[in-house]
């Protein structure tokens, strides 16, 4: 048994149940057990059966401040103030240290300190994700990813088919199959794609950018890596995209059969509009949908899994497990299928694009030339009305 099992393990056996001042006119067999549904609390006036879980807290870990990870927890929230009203839910950030021992250190207490009093455990964010199955898998409470990327490529388990333990996996990942298809189908003569990723976004290069390279290249599309690192003067933004697009020009002078698509590196979410001003003209394909909407800080289209539904989706496996109806190691990794796609026409006039008909039918979201929202989660505004 490694260190930390022991440690929870042994946090766990040490906290008894013990009612004090029992009643003489009760018989004691009706003291509740560890096990039981039941909790006593006696007083003069006589006992109270509570519920065990009557009040169900969930722990929320989140990576750090991002706003991907504001709309995931706004997400969770809306569905457990809708399904679960009487739910307690507390939000801790995950422990950072300038020591990565120390780290961990504070991530076991953080667990220990939870283990007897929540039900579920919501990991918010790829570095939350890994860092809790790391130390808990295996652990006495469930818990469920958000917002992170796909758990099978970023070696947390083996298949899509779920943990067998008690970790329930969602995915903000679109195969990279998908996405090439969709890139195609949105520009027909597709040579070369830049893709847009942070150095410090481990998740993001091994998820999305290495998976799209190797199915692209196979399919005799060149990939240009486009690499931001702001603490090097010679990855910032500007510098990195400018590279990138001079080496795009060498085999497309007129960028016609290029484009650039856009991780999940949150770092780069929030910097659309310094993104569209280097882009040169160039479609920006972004893989959060989340990342399309009104004015100059929208990419031109996504294709790909929204925060919003990612989250979704989690806050229902959540519910599920709370409720007994599944084990979380036996649910299926939540992928989104078919992805949403989002469309910025207002982008799409800005660098003088067509949109494809196929897609616009096929978008769940859809901002007009000025930037007004014509379609949103599947429906004209007018059917919303």
């Amino acid at each position: 048994m490694s260190r930390v099992f022991f440690l929870i393990a042994l946090a766990w056996s040490s906290s008894s149940f013990a009612v004090s001042q029992w009643p003489t006119w009760l018989g004691e067999d009706l003291q509740p057990l560890k096990s039981s549904h039941w909790q006593a609390k006696t007083s003069r006036d006589g006992v109270e059966f509570m519920p065990m879980e009557s009040i169900p807290k969930i722990l929320v870990i989140v990576s750090r401040q991002a706003i991907s990870y504001d709309i995931a927890l706004k997400t969770l929230l809306g569905i457990y103030s809708r399904e679960l009203p009487q739910a307690h839910i507390m939000v801790r950030k995950l422990p950072a240290a300038e020591d990565s021992d120390d780290t961990q250190q504070l991530l076991i207490q953080m667990l220990l300190d939870a283990e007897d009093k929540t039900s579920l455990i919501y990991t918010v964010g790829s570095k939350a994700t890994v860092a809790v199955r790391h130390i808990y898998k295996g652990g006495k409470v469930p818990v469920v990813s958000v917002n992170a990327k796909d758990p099978v490529q970023l070696g947390l388990i083996e298949s899509d088919q779920g943990s067998g333990d008690n970790f329930a996996f969602t995915s903000l990942n679109l195969s990279a199959d998908v996405t090439l298809t969709f890139m195609k189908r949105f520009k027909p003569s597709l040579k070369q794609i830049g893709i847009l990723y942070a150095k410090n976004n481990q998740s993001a290069y091994t998820t999305q950018y290495l998976p799209l390279k190797k199915v692209a290249e196979k399919n005799g599309v060149k990939i240009v890596p486009i690499i931001v690192d702001e603490e090097d003067p010679f990855l910032g933004l500007d510098v990195s995209m400018r590279r990138a697009i001079h080496e795009l020009q060498q085999d497309d002078p007129t960028l016609g059969n290029s484009l650039l698509w856009l991780t999940g590196s949150s770092s780069l979410l929030s910097r659309m509009a310094e993104i569209n001003a280097y882009s040169d003209g160039l479609a920006v394909i972004s893989a959060v949908p989340d990342v399309v909407k009104s004015g100059p800080d929208s990419a031109l289209m996504s294709f790909g899994v929204s925060f919003v539904n990612n989250a979704h989706q989690a806050g229902l496996y959540g519910l599920q497990i709370l409720r007994g109806k599944v084990k979380p190691g036996e649910l299926p990794v939540g992928h989104i299928s078919p992805p949403d796609i989002a469309v910025s026409f207002e982008q799409a006039q800005r660098i003088g694009q067509q949109i494809p008909f196929v897609l616009m039918e096929m978008a769940s979201d859809v901002y007009g030339t000025n930037g007004s929202v014509i379609r949103s989660k599947g429906k004209s505004m007018q059917e919303q009305q």
